[in-house]
């Protein structure tokens, strides 16, 4: 039986799934049965509508007592969403038509649209949402000048992505990492662009090199190979979660070796000139030049989305090159499996999952998994556990309450590596 981990949000306890165990992290016992480790996701059932709930009581006094226009300056200062024990209101202030929340989650519920408090601008609709929930949501507007998307003007918390930015809700249960904020007295590593010249592409190509503090070693230092560099830098603080993992020892110090597409959409979905590209051009390189370790049990290799796809198509392609893999919200399509759309540009994909499932090897010793409970690709993800673990993987699986979201990403990868490189105790060998 293979045992699927629903996370809550924060990753606090490392799981490994070992061939349909879970076995906590330092521990070689088995668990103790609980909602963490139930071997299925049958505890995390949403309705497709949440349901809507009064208005908190603080904010219902205020709206039956107080003038039009200090509810709205009161509701400004309060902020949205206004958190009121297990319940959250979102609140929009502003002349319209229609409000409704916008979410970008395939299996989350429908939020119900806003109403307005008679004889106000003041909008609102109360809910409760999942446990442990992260939403990253943005308001339509809908009025006599038309319907716009924007983000809630009164929430300061936000999460930026390739497309723009997005106000973020957090449901109770969930709070970022305390790694992923800069320290005041952080020490912190270096990002710097390498150009190298690829045999796989012939031509010049770039990549970016974390450098920890303190670099050069004269001992060689652990690899971490993830594609979609320069958006995990910019969207994901993956500099500052590599400086705090490594300032407060939670993993060795290692190379970041970050890469980035040219077209994207060719090259990470299993495509075997960028698989040649990361072993042939990118690892003799940084052997060479940036003090990477040749061991191999000290590589990792991973990525989000294709940049999953294009992790795994390396290490099947390429077995005994890297120990680990972390792949997260992997657009792992093949023809039978979940809810996402099989488009035609996906059918690399799929034709390369239909090749590794038939005859997966054995590319690596470890496997670390994640996939959003709320995303349509968790059921793909579900389907590729078992498949890892009969090649003799251990695997840990998770799915935090989130989407096909960067932030998402971030925590997955800080939880990662704790997993995967974590300091040697000195008598480890004792």
């Amino acid at each position: 039986m293979v045992t699927y981990v629903p996370a809550d949000g924060i990753w606090e306890r490392p799981v490994w799934c070992v061939h349909g165990r879970c076995v906590p992290v330092g521990r070689s016992e088995d668990p103790e049965p609980n909602d963490r480790f139930q071997p299925s996701l049958r505890s995390l059932v949403v309705p497709e509508t949440l349901q809507r709930m009064p208005l908190p009581p603080r904010l219902a006094d205020a709206a039956a007592t107080m003038a039009p226009a200090y509810l709205r300056r009161r509701l400004a200062r309060a902020g949205s969403p206004y958190r009121w024990g297990d319940s959250t209101t979102f609140v929009y202030v502003g002349d319209a038509d229609a409000v409704r929340v916008v979410h970008f989650m395939s299996c989350f519920p429908a939020i119900p649209p806003l109403e307005r408090i008679d004889g106000t601008e003041v909008w609102f609709v109360t809910v409760e949402l999942p446990t442990g929930s992260r939403v990253e949501y943005r308001y339509e507007v809908t009025s006599s000048d038309g319907t716009v998307l924007i983000d809630d003007p009164l929430n300061r918390r936000t999460a930026a992505d390739p497309f723009g930015v997005n106000s973020v809700a957090n449901a109770p249960g969930y709070s970022a990492p305390v790694w992923v904020s800069p320290g005041v007295d952080r020490v912190t590593g270096e990002v710097e662009t390498v150009e190298i010249e690829s045999s796989a592409f012939g031509g010049a190509r770039t990549f970016s090199a974390y450098l920890p503090a303190g670099y050069p070693n004269e001992a060689p230092y652990p690899a971490v190979v993830l594609h979609d560099g320069s958006d995990l830098l910019e969207y994901a603080s993956l500099a500052t979660v590599f400086d705090n993992l490594i300032g407060e020892g939670a993993v060795r110090p290692f190379v970041g070796l970050l890469l980035d597409p040219v077209v994207r959409n060719r090259e990470y979905m299993a495509a075997v000139d960028h698989s040649r590209f990361v072993v042939d051009d990118v690892l003799p390189y940084a052997e060479a030049e940036l003090n990477i370790s040749a061991d191999v049990s000290e590589r990792v290799i991973g990525g989000a989305s294709l940049g999953a796809v294009a992790s795994l198509a390396t290490a099947w392609r390429h077995p005994g090159s890297f120990a680990s893999l972390v792949l997260l919200s992997g657009t792992f399509v093949t023809a039978t499996g979940g809810r996402w759309e099989r488009s035609e540009e996906l059918q690399p994909v799929v034709e390369f999952m239909t090749e590794f499932t038939a005859d997966p090897g054995s590319p690596v010793d470890r496997a670390w998994m994640a996939c959003g409970a709320y995303e349509a690709l968790a059921a793909d993800n579900r389907v590729l556990v078992p498949v890892l673990e009969g090649s003799g993987m251990c695997v840990r699986y998770g799915e935090p309450r989130d989407g096909h979201h960067w932030i998402s990403w971030r925590d997955g990868i800080g939880a990662a590596l704790q997993d995967l490189l974590a300091p040697v105790s000195d008598d480890a060998d004792g």
